[in-house]
């Protein structure tokens, strides 16, 4: 009876062992499909499909888990059993003992895989959550693209549409402006015939005006010597200001130049006549004082008149003014000569040089006034500057009296 019953008892140490071993062997089995996992499909699997692996793992390790305790329980049982002296069950006790501690590294390694894979369920649900909004994120661009894409698709179809309407309508404004151009260029060619026309007009019409310019030229060449022989001549003429200028013809037998007197006629708001001429030696107020004439005509005449007369005698004094200090007084018709220790004063008779001649009338020197009754030059009609050469070889410094 003995022996049978721990020839049982063997065999029910065999079975735990068997069962043991597959237990062992289904754990490593397990882990190196996990190790697997881990290493290369994690990379190449989507994260749903890694979360629900991670699930169905822990749901396995669960059920390995209650099946390893019934084997631990198995092995407390056995080696609460009374103990086998024979060699064979001190080996079954030693492998016991090693698959006891290998047991128990797999279920360090076990709860260690099972910590790990707790702690990486949340990262990989965020990771899955945040994909899901990335997911959504991207259909949101792709219905914002899409909606775009459709947009700019109706875009360019319009703008098709305006394209092949401004290509007809350009179509038609280029048959206008061919039309255009064709009406231009009849209009053209009948304008450069009425051209040649007004050339042959033109042509005519400049001969007639060569004929009067000839014409022109000759009653310009007329009024000049008109001017020339009247001795007067319009400068310039305005609302309130007339500027005339009067010259005296040359005289073949007189060696003075042609004498030149400008004269500036304004009108004042009363209707006066102001007088105003730029030689010192003639003034015209002298000659014609105001309320002396009547007209415009009469006063020009006038002073015409008196100028012809008095020209000779101007261009004489403007001459000697360079040489000698004299001093014209119009209205006196007194000349006085300044030398340095006199001054001698000449009358000049009116129609001098032509008709009236020069007398001496006073000098006065530092020692009072002398007699001039026995002064005079040697000529028999002696000229304004034969009086002063005269005078100026004379000395009056002599201390003698009239």
């Amino acid at each position: 009876m003995a022996e049978v019953s721990v020839d049982s008892e063997a065999g029910r140490n065999m079975a735990a062992e068997a069962a043991s071993v597959g237990l062992l062997a289904q754990l490593k089995d397990a882990l190196s499909f996990e190790g697997q996992a881990k290493d290369g499909v994690g990379a190449e699997l989507p994260a749903k499909v890694l979360a629900e692996h991670a699930v169905n793992t822990r749901k396995t390790h669960k059920l390995m888990y209650t099946q390893l305790q019934v084997v631990k329980f198995l092995l407390d049982f056995l080696d609460s059993a009374p103990c086998i002296q024979d060699a064979s069950d001190a080996a079954v006790r030693k492998e016991m003992a090693e698959a006891k501690q290998e047991w128990k590294a797999l279920k360090a390694e076990y709860q260690q895989q099972v910590e790990s894979i707790k702690g990486a369920v949340p990262q990989i649900l965020a990771k899955l959550e945040e994909g899901k909004k990335r997911a959504q994120l991207l259909e949101n661009a792709l219905q914002c693209c899409q909606a775009k894409k459709q947009e700019m698709e109706e875009k360019a179809k319009a703008d098709r549409i305006r394209h092949q309407k401004g290509q007809e309508l350009l179509r038609e404004r280029q048959q206008q402006l061919e039309k255009c151009i064709s009406e231009v260029q009849e209009q053209l060619q009948k304008h450069q015939e009425e051209v040649q026309c007004l050339q042959q007009e033109v042509e005519e019409q400049e001969a007639q005006a060569r004929v009067w310019r000839e014409k022109m030229q000759s009653t310009s060449d007329f009024r000049c010597l008109l001017e020339t022989l009247q001795g007067i001549k319009l400068v310039s003429v305005s609302e309130t200001e007339l500027e005339l200028e009067m010259f005296s013809p040359s005289q073949p037998a007189s060696s003075s130049k042609p004498h030149h007197q400008k004269l500036r006629l304004r009108w004042e708001e009363d209707g006066s006549i102001t007088l105003q001429g730029d030689s010192p030696f003639f003034d015209p107020s002298v000659v014609l004082p105001e309320g002396t004439y009547s007209s415009i005509k009469s006063l020009i005449l006038e002073l015409q008149h008196s100028y012809s007369q008095e020209a000779p005698l101007l261009a004489e004094i403007e001459s000697l003014q360079n040489c000698f200090a004299i001093d014209w007084k119009q209205e006196e018709r007194m000349l006085s000569y300044l030398k340095p220790s006199s001054t001698c004063t000449l009358h000049v008779e009116p129609g001098y040089p032509a008709r009236g001649g020069i007398s001496l009338v006073s000098v006065k020197s530092q020692h009072g006034v002398v007699d001039v009754t026995s002064y005079r030059p040697p000529q028999e009609r002696p000229s304004l500057q034969n009086w002063l050469v005269y005078l100026s070889t004379m000395d009056f410094s002599a201390p003698f009296r009239s």
